[in-house]
């Protein structure tokens, strides 16, 4: 009797021991660190169990051209507080003060010095220098926060660069567009370059067909995103969202960590696809453009990823919450550890000075960019 009562106290111990690890799991697979998370959060010791977000500015909203905003593609925010918001519709970068008062734009169209010609994407770098995508005149414009225009760097080179971020050294990652030899097929290459556009590694390389308006090929937009970020360090965090895992790469480019989190695919229904087609602008006079897009059964583990000044990692997924608008960030740690969960319908876009920053829709209509109070218990 008692060697039956010790075997099931070592075959108990074994299940306990199973099941705690079951939240992380922690390996070395050919020298990266691989942590695989489960799906429900768990807390380590001196990490916070409970993450919640007090709003403390709203910026836009109404009818004022100046205060308001069309169609926020992306800010930023420098060290006093200052909001940098680059309106699409408008082509202007609006400028406001730590309070939310409007101060200037930036920026007009046209194709000279200080003009914009179809302005997509803006950075502001370690030593406080504006950098704007310039899409249509193929180059990246520099200009001084108080919106005097510095120069131009060419990106004629290249079919199209995108989606930049700056590190403090001024170093770039960026993706840029290449099409195939035979015409076949497009892709990205998610690239790191130094501060003149020189070429350091390619990260990832995503292909896709080209949908040729009438041949019936069809493009998968959601299988096109990618996720980066400068981490601690000039370290790169990078996600393919076709599977929950996010790559950690040094500055040179050696890969040394892997983090993964098992999760419960989300259905994409018609009204999902309705509304994301209606995002999407028709050529005026020519092809369909809504024809040339397809959609998966399911969504992909994640929308996008940030991380905080203490190097907390937040992950906006597909999960929604009850309200609309809604959506599950899931939190992780700096060893890439799955700590906690919380919904917002604030489409969070940056983490700076303990504040969280994000876009959100007023129930007119308007968009609003927010700024936040970070509480962590």
């Amino acid at each position: 009797m008692r060697k039956t009562s010790a075997a099931w106290c070592i075959v108990l111990g074994i299940m306990l021991v199973f099941s705690l690890a079951e939240g992380q799991k922690i390996k070395a697979v050919d020298g990266v660190t691989v942590v695989s998370n489960g799906k429900k959060p768990n807390r380590a010791e001196g990490q916070p169990a409970k993450i919640t977000l007090k709003e403390e500015l709203s910026v836009g909203g109404g009818a004022d051209p100046d205060t308001s905003f069309s169609q926020v593609s992306t800010f930023v925010v420098d060290d006093e507080g200052t909001l940098f918001a680059l309106d699409f519709k408008d082509q202007k970068i609006k400028v406001f003060d730590r309070a939310g008062k409007y101060l200037r734009s930036i920026g007009k169209p046209g194709q000279g010095p200080g003009e914009l010609g179809m302005a997509s994407g803006i950075q502001l770098t370690a030593d406080n220098t504006l950098v704007i995508e310039d899409a249509t005149n193929r180059r990246l414009a520099q200009f001084k926060p108080t919106g005097e225009f510095i120069k131009n760097i060419t990106t004629s080179g290249m079919l199209g660069l995108v989606g930049i971020l700056c590190d403090d050294k001024g170093n770039v990652l960026g993706r840029e567009m290449g099409l195939a030899e035979d015409n076949s097929k497009m892709f990205f290459e998610i690239k790191k370059f130094d501060a003149d556009l020189k070429p350091l590694f390619i990260l990832d390389k995503i292909e896709f067909p080209v949908p040729i308006p009438g041949s019936g090929v069809k493009m998968n937009i959601l299988d096109l995103i990618s996720v980066y970020q400068f981490g601690p360090g000039g370290n790169i965090y990078y996600g393919r969202n076709a599977v929950y895992e996010i790559k950690i790469y040094r500055p040179e480019g050696k890969h040394i960590r892997t983090i993964q989190k098992d999760y419960d695919p989300v259905k994409v229904t018609q009204k999902d696809i309705d509304e994301m087609l209606e995002r999407i602008p028709n050529v005026a006079g020519g092809a369909n453009i809504k024809d040339m897009f397809s959609f998966p059964d399911y969504f992909p583990p994640f929308q996008n990823f940030l991380l905080d000044d203490q190097g907390l990692m937040y992950v906006r997924t597909y999960t929604k919450g009850k309200a609309k608008g809604e959506y599950v960030i899931d939190v992780f740690d700096p060893e890439g550890r799955f700590i906690a969960q919380f919904i917002t319908k604030t489409d969070l876009r940056l983490f700076k000075a303990g504040k969280a920053y994000g876009i959100e829709e007023t129930e007119e209509g308007y968009q609003t960019i927010k700024r936040y109070a970070v509480s962590m218990e």
